[in-house]
Order: C-alpha cells, then sequence, then structure tokens
C-alpha cells in the first residue's frame, strides 16, 4: 500500500482504536475524507482502495476497483461529454442553470466537472464571488452512491468550494441509485456519469425484484445477462426532465447483447439519440470496452442524424440514421472501431427461408470429454474427428494439420469413440454428422467450412447450418460473402470478447440476409467449392475472391463498391 494509505488507515486507527466495529471505523474514515477533501484532493485515486480496505481489509487496488466497479472517468472524456450534454443546455439562457444528476457519482469527477462550468455561468450572469457560485449551484448537483467514502469526499470538496457551506453539498445522497429512492424518484435537466459495468444483474441479490422494476418500465421482460450499466441507462432515462440531455459510459455490448433490447427500445421511446462515442483501446484498469451514447428528451417528427465520435483526444465520423425499434445502436460505434458501414444492397429475403442453424453449449462441450482421444491415420472405424473453432478457415478445416485446444489441452487429431459416449451424446453426434456448413464463433470475418460428407463433428462454439444438399454450397458462399461479414460485425459490434470479432447466436445467422439475383449466387457457390478443394492456398484466395465478386453482384453492389468491400473483408482474413 502506498504511505497516503498507510498514513490514512493509522489516523482512523488512532482515532477510533482496533478493536473498532467496522460500522464505526467507516464512519470515522467518511469523517476524515469529508475533512480532508476541503484541502487536497490528493486521495481521491485512493478511494476504492480505501473503501475495499474497510469492506474486506483487501487493499490491493486492481482487486479494489473490480470490486467497487469504479473505474474513474478520464478527465478528457469527462470534458468531452458534458460538452456534448451540458453546454447544449447552456446555449439558451433563458432556461436558467440545469440540475445535474450523475447516478453513480463514486468521488463526483463529472458533477465536480460540471459545478465548475454552472459556476462559471452563475457568476456572468448574477457576479459574486466563486464561492458563492458554488453555494447557488452546488444543491444543483445531485449525486447517488452506495460507497459512504466517496459521497463524504465528494460532499466535502463541494462545500469547501462553497467556502464550508454545508448546504451546498445537500444533493450528494449515499445510496445506490437503483434502490425505489434513487432512480427515478429524483429528476434531473442533465444526467451523466460512468455507472457500475461488467456486473450481470444475476449476480445481485436483489436480481430478480430488479429486473421485474426495469421491465416495468421497459414495458417488456429484461434479459439476465443485461450488463448492470444498461439498467442504469433505463432508469436514468426515466428521471430525465423534458427537454433534457443524458450521457452514460456504458459497455459497448449494451449496443447490440440481445438481453438489452427492450431496454434500448425503451429509452428511444422517450429519447432522440444525439450523439455516440466509442474507442478500440481500453481506456480504464477494466478489461472491457466502453462507449457513450448522449440523449435528448424530445420526440421529433424528422429525427435528425446521430454525430459519431471515437477515441481520445475525439474524432468526429460521418453521422449514422436514428437507430430504430428492435435493432441494435453498433453503427454508432462502427466507424471508431474500424467498420465502415455498410452500402444499400438489394435482398430477397433471408438464410432462414432455405436453411437451418444449431449451436452447441457446455452440455455438448463436457458431454465429449470422456470420450475424447488422438486418433490415429487412418481413423478406425467409430471414431469421428472432432473440429474446434481454430481448426476451421475460410472454405477450408485443418483437422490433423493444426494443432487444436480442446478440454485445456492440445490435440494434433481429436476424435471421439462414439460407443463411449452416453447415449444423448450419441443422439446428438448422430444429428451432426450429416452433411452442413460448419460456422465458428468469435471470429474476424465469418469463416464457414463444407463438410459435404457429414464426416467432423463441431465443438463449441461452432454453429451447424444444414440445408437441402443441393444449397448447402450456396449457404456456404453466402456465408463466405465479405458483405454479409460486414454486415454480421455492424449488426452485432461489441457483443464478443473483442470489437473486431463477430459472435453470433443460431437465430443471428437465420437473419442474414439472402440476395435475389440466384444465377449469380449459384455461380458464387460453384466458386466456393472450388476454393474447398484447392490445392494451395493461392488457388483457395483466387475462388474465394471469385465467389465473393460474384456474391456482391447477386447482392446487387456495384463493381467499385463490391472491391472495397473485398478488400477490407481480405485485410480482416489475415
Amino acid at each position: 500500500m502506498s504511505t497516503q494509505v498507510d498514513d490514512f488507515l493509522e489516523r482512523v486507527e488512532a482515532a477510533v482504536g482496533s478493536d473498532a466495529a467496522p460500522a464505526e471505523r467507516i464512519a470515522c474514515a467518511a469523517a476524515v475524507l469529508h475533512e480532508q477533501a476541503a484541502d487536497s484532493d490528493e486521495l481521491e485515486p485512493l478511494l476504492p482502495v480505501l473503501s475495499s480496505h474497510f469492506a474486506t481489509t483487501d487493499a490491493m487496488p486492481a482487486k479494489a476497483r473490480r470490486r467497487a466497479g469504479a473505474f474513474y472517468t478520464p478527465a478528457e472524456l469527462v470534458a468531452f461529454m458534458l460538452d456534448h450534454t451540458l453546454d447544449p443546455w447552456m446555449e439558451t439562457p433563458a432556461r436558467g442553470l440545469p440540475t445535474v444528476l450523475d447516478p453513480a457519482c463514486g468521488s463526483g469527477r463529472f458533477l465536480l466537472a460540471a459545478g465548475a462550468r454552472l459556476a462559471i455561468a452563475h457568476r456572468q450572469r448574477f457576479g459574486g464571488s466563486e464561492s458563492a457560485a458554488w453555494r447557488g449551484i452546488g444543491p444543483k448537483l445531485i449525486g447517488f452512491d452506495s460507497d459512504p467514502l466517496a459521497t463524504a469526499w465528494l460532499s466535502g470538496r463541494i462545500s469547501a468550494l462553497a467556502g464550508g457551506d454545508p448546504e451546498a453539498a445537500i444533493g450528494v445522497h449515499t445510496i445506490d441509485a437503483l434502490h425505489d429512492d434513487a432512480l427515478p424518484a429524483h429528476s434531473a435537466d442533465i444526467i451523466v456519469g460512468n455507472p457500475p459495468f461488467g456486473t450481470p444483474l444475476r449476480r445481485r441479490t436483489d436480481a430478480e425484484s430488479l429486473r421485474r422494476r426495469a421491465a416495468v418500465l421497459a414495458g417488456a421482460p429484461i434479459g439476465p445477462y443485461a450488463d448492470i450499466a444498461s439498467i442504469f441507462l433505463l432508469l436514468a432515462g426515466k428521471s430525465l426532465r423534458s427537454g433534457g440531455r443524458m450521457t452514460l459510459v456504458q459497455p459497448l455490448s449494451v449496443l447490440a447483447a440481445r438481453d438489452t433490447q427492450s431496454i434500448r427500445d425503451a429509452v428511444l421511446k422517450d429519447c432522440e439519440p444525439t450523439f455516440g462515442w466509442s474507442t478500440n483501446a481500453r481506456i480504464f484498469d477494466a478489461q472491457v470496452h466502453v462507449c457513450a451514447v448522449g440523449f435528448y428528451k424530445r420526440l421529433i417528427g424528422d429525427p435528425a442524424p446521430v454525430r459519431r465520435f471515437g477515441d481520445l483526444p475525439p474524432t468526429e465520423y460521418t453521422p449514422s440514421r436514428r437507430p430504430g425499434i428492435g435493432h441494435s445502436w453498433a453503427a454508432l460505434a462502427s466507424p471508431a472501431c474500424s467498420v465502415p458501414d455498410p452500402p444499400p444492397f438489394e435482398q430477397l429475403g433471408t438464410l432462414g427461408d432455405i436453411a437451418h442453424a444449431t449451436a452447441d453449449f457446455r452440455d455438448q462441450y463436457y458431454g465429449l470429454l470422456p470420450a475424447l482421444v488422438e486418433t490415429p491415420d487412418p481413423i478406425p472405424s467409430g471414431v469421428a474427428p472432432v473440429v474446434t473453432t481454430g481448426g476451421l478457415d475460410v472454405a477450408q478445416c485443418l483437422w490433423g494439420e493444426r494443432a487444436m485446444r480442446l478440454h485445456k489441452q492440445s490435440w494434433h487429431r481429436p476424435g471421439v469413440t462414439l460407443s463411449s459416449l452416453e447415449p444423448s451424446m450419441q443422439d446428438w453426434a448422430a444429428s451432426r454428422l450429416v452433411p452442413k456448413v460448419m460456422l465458428p464463433t468469435q471470429t474476424r470475418i465469418l469463416e464457414p467450412v463444407l463438410d459435404i460428407d457429414g464426416q467432423w463433428l463441431p465443438s463449441v462454439p461452432i454453429i451447424s447450418v444444414t440445408a437441402a444438399a443441393e444449397r448447402l454450397s450456396e449457404v456456404a458462399a453466402l456465408l463466405a460473402c465479405p458483405l454479409v461479414s460486414l454486415l454480421a460485425l455492424h449488426r452485432y459490434l461489441g457483443t464478443a470478447r473483442s470489437p473486431s470479432a463477430i459472435k453470433l447466436a443460431a437465430r443471428d445467422v437465420l437473419a442474414l440476409p439472402a440476395p435475389p439475383h440466384q444465377e449469380l449466387w449459384h455461380r458464387a457457390a460453384t466458386a466456393f467449392t472450388a476454393a474447398t478443394h484447392a490445392g494451395d492456398d493461392a488457388s483457395r484466395k483466387a475462388s474465394l475472391c471469385e465467389s465473393a465478386r460474384l456474391m456482391h453482384q447477386a447482392f446487387g453492389l456495384g463493381e467499385e463498391v463490391s472491391e472495397s468491400i473485398l478488400a477490407w473483408w481480405l485485410q480482416r482474413r489475415h
């Protein structure tokens, strides 16, 4: 621990004694922080460490931050969010000074930065000293946080800026913002902040009651894997006054995750999105990619395009159309993640019109374990080769040529002895050992592989796609089409482990578009089949490019657009 933390802990122990109850120690620590905030902000970065120490006696900074969900927002991002949330309100002086709310205020980086701007505006309008300005605007700063040390420090800071007036900090509350008495019981003109994220609802003890409450507000069920940050977004939207503006930092996954669709739809019914920001960089200590979306609480007949920004310092990209009800918001972050916008294309139905798709899960993954073997050459009767995502590339199965990881082991020729499987697993294996297209997920592009003889057993998370025998190669050609990879990434950006990867569920595969020009599609399928049987990488690449160009023609793309998307796809393939 740092010397500063040691000194602080010694001061608390000297005040209450080493045998004091935890609640007494926390109260004393809060009082010390409130007092110290008047003179210095040196302890602010250490608040998660201190909070964790008093809660668990564990003062490892990284663990403390993860436990508290306290990943402080960089000052540059705070300023950017206020530029596009608070400043537009201030452009209309007749409205007066707004009430600003941070639903997870922590040490108050957003509220203090907003307060500094409001204090300048207050002095410009009413004159007086800076401390008088803070006495005027302090009560307009509303912050919720369940950490008593953080709120003690923040209230002490606001009081100090107001010349020692405790009434200036009456808006700071030590309460979980998701409590019934917080959001949306309070309302505000401006809502900004960085709520806790990375914690699915199912991990909270009050998960079911919170999900039911959120479902009532959303008018639809909330998925069990909805990130807790999305619940903050929903409730904050209900707290936002008409004509107000809101921007919250969110995990990138919230933009497209299926379990947050009802939340996104509920927010869109009340608010117009004004801008989106994202970055490929991890700007917090948390191992998660983030975004921020700004909203204006006024629905208009002809929605304006949504501005898009990325990185720090922010770069502005071309605006996007307003996301629609029932759709993802991934387009708001796509340019920051180097994903171009899809061009207009022609469509006739979806892949689901001619195919079926099935994804396997943990039961099948672990069910293989007792029967796994290293397969000799030739493959014995009764043994089926097992393929992992690492053994697949576009139009190519590398089983026996590339080592694969399965159940924390490296295998050269993994297989299962079918008779050693449990009866239910034997039935499952029989249903998979059929002609199919194998489609791995969590990949940079879609990488379909034809298994025309039904000889390979797919391991999780490979999706099995089946169709009539005469159309199976068409299914593979469609999935290998660069435009389709672009559409998949654009729709589901942020749901994979990396923003550069594509994660699809079986239903997502079937929702991919089908082209209207059947003859061109058939010719593309022939080229894909040639790629499957190619004897070298150069021939395979040539056939895949031929298939891609024919598929693009089948979707009605012009040559210039087609070549641009093909170049993007080839770059991601390597």
